[in-house]
């Protein structure tokens, strides 16, 4: 199950999600990405064909393909998007020819239809023509944007390797529950395995100092789990999936040939846990087939984390 799907059905609550954008932003991958299943219904609404709802259980979520201008008149355009818990606008992060359309598009939506957050998302992070949230930035004039009618946020995801969806969930968890986290949320880090692709090593380092026989089963089901996740990326440079086995959560991060799997709390917040992977796949990348001590590299970096 995603983690938004999850976050979404976990609360007796009605919750919808409306997305935006123009055509081929990312709106039918995102919204699969999400569901991970066919046990949503799909309804249709007679005279239209921009608009598709999802329904599962209490959740919905509902997309409108956007042109060249916001449909702030039409009746099912006020009632459903505008009448979400949550508004995201994607845009697709590989076309620069759409940067200027988009920009338009969320002007007119904060000028004129007062949404009170929005969250736009830059798609296809994976794909190595994606601009960076500095370039998204820049060229849709986030900063431009009039703060006392919306606040705007800005993040890049990608619906195929299921990178930044994970922090999606942080927002929505914030903006739609009125959850804060604590300025930093540190983690309860419990174990750790990387693997290096060019020479399939694998390295296991162990933190809490009494580990007992449930973690160390984890383990041994994790290094199959991590194999399966490299050759499930192999055709891609970074990735990141989260996985649960006994009572862990396990996010896995892939950046160039190495990955990283950080075995950490049930309650833990996954986002750091995410964070702490790839600053720990920095230190090791250039240390491939040498020995590395991932017990002290943890350590002396995050001594706040490490469940001792």
């Amino acid at each position: 199950m995603s983690a938004i799907k999850n976050l979404m059905t976990k609360f007796d609550v009605k919750i919808s999600i409306a997305i935006v954008g123009l055509v081929n932003s990312g709106k039918t991958e995102f919204v699969k990405r999400i569901l991970q299943s066919d046990e949503f219904i799909e309804a249709s609404v007679s005279n239209t064909t921009e608009f598709e709802l999802q329904i599962l259980d209490n959740f919905s979520l509902l997309t409108w393909d956007l042109d060249d201008h916001i449909p702030q008149k039409k009746t099912l355009w006020k009632r459903s998007i505008l009448g979400a818990n949550a508004l995201l606008f994607l845009v697709d992060s590989t076309n620069k020819d759409i940067f200027q359309q988009s920009r338009k598009l969320i002007k007119d939506l904060v000028e004129k239809n007062f949404p009170i957050r929005l969250l736009v998302l830059g798609s296809k992070s994976d794909l190595p023509n994606s601009a960076s949230v500095g370039e998204l930035m820049t060229n849709l004039s986030l900063m431009d944007l009039d703060k006392t009618k919306c606040d705007v946020d800005l993040f890049k995801f990608s619906s195929k390797t299921g990178e930044g969806l994970y922090a999606i969930e942080e927002w929505l968890n914030r903006i739609l529950f009125k959850r804060r986290e604590r300025v930093i949320n540190y983690t309860k880090i419990v174990a750790c395995i990387t693997l290096c692709e060019e020479s399939g090593a694998i390295n296991e380092a162990v933190l809490t100092e009494k580990p007992n026989l449930t973690l160390l089963a984890t383990l041994r089901e994790l290094k199959r789990k991590v194999t399966i996740f490299s050759r499930t990326m192999r055709v891609h440079g970074s990735g990141e999936e989260v996985i649960e086995i006994a009572s862990f959560k396990i996010p896995l991060v892939k950046e160039h040939r190495h990955i990283v799997a950080l075995v950490v709390g049930p309650h833990d917040s996954i986002p750091r846990a995410i964070e702490i992977s790839r600053n720990v796949l920095k230190i090791i990348s250039p240390y491939c087939d040498k020995s590395i001590n991932l017990v002290k590299i943890i350590r002396d970096l995050y001594p706040l984390d490490v469940s001792y």
